[in-house]
């Protein structure tokens, strides 16, 4: 299992010390997917200084760029792909292998519209850019929300329904300790999307905080992950107050829960 963080290249760039695998980054912040090129390549001019590669991105899209079309809500289908394609492009050359698409705005279901169909729109948009994306080496990984964020695509099952009906495509699931938690989801309800996991999120749910702050017990989805025989990437994203100071114990936390629950597991050999 790889731990990372989800935060900004310029703040890891300060650390004395690296507790963690990898650095999640933003797609938005990062590959700049709508500036001109000449910014992305400073960007990651800067991020190969850096003692840890950046292998995932997340924040797929901006608000603005909606994927459901109605009658009053139109797609700009144009610049959708013109902004995934550079994405991808970008990702590539930066050697990030995970994108998240969350994005809960961008895929939101007008009040006035089927959200079943709502669904289906944002399926086709996932199985098209998925199949892109296997020509950059790059997963796109659906991360069901939780319900204050969006009204589509919410729990697991629903995320990971969908994924499987387009699997061809090369599309995968994200599960999101803290998107569960807040939904009231299980720990088992991971374990029937098995085959479709790629990533994984992690945060304490009260106040969206590291692992530590308030003490939360992750061992039960921890325990539902490697049972689903998970050994992936799992990102902290979460609300840093003090990035420095709060990173090295929260991943001691975090991995010495993940240990726990390993070294508990009934196949476990020693």
């Amino acid at each position: 299992m790889k731990l990372g963080v989800c935060a900004p290249f310029g703040e890891v760039a300060g650390l004395r010390d690296i507790p963690f695998d990898y650095l999640e980054e933003s797609v938005q912040r990062f590959l700049v997917p709508e500036r001109p090129r000449e910014d992305f390549e400073e960007n990651l001019r800067r991020a190969r200084s850096l003692p840890v590669p950046i292998e995932a991105a997340n924040s797929l899209l901006p608000p603005d760029l909606v994927l459901v079309q109605t009658p009053r809500q139109q797609v700009d289908a144009m610049r959708l792909e013109r902004y995934i394609r550079t994405a991808l492009e970008r990702a590539e050359q930066s050697g990030i292998r995970v994108i998240v698409f969350g994005s809960g705005a961008a895929r939101a279901c007008p009040p006035d519209w089927d959200r079943a169909d709502a669904e289906r729109q944002i399926g086709e948009h996932l199985a098209r850019w998925s199949v892109w994306a296997r020509a950059y080496g790059v997963t796109l990984a659906l991360e069901p929300l939780r319900y204050d964020e969006t009204n589509t695509l919410n729990t697991v099952a629903e995320g990971g329904a969908l994924v499987r009906g387009i699997a061809a495509s090369g599309a995968t699931l994200l599960v999101d300790l803290y998107h569960m938690a807040c939904n009231g989801e299980p720990p088992d309800s991971i374990l029937p999307w098995a085959s479709l996991l790629a990533h994984a999120h992690v945060a304490e749910r009260e106040e969206r905080t590291p692992p530590g702050r308030h003490g939360d017990d992750f061992r039960p989805y921890l325990a539902a992950l490697q049972r689903a025989g998970y050994d992936g990437r799992l990102s902290i994203e979460c609300t840093w107050r003090e990035f420095p100071a709060e990173v090295g114990p929260a991943m001691a936390v975090l991995r010495r829960q993940w240990l726990e629950v390993e070294g508990a597991r009934p196949d476990r050999t020693t």
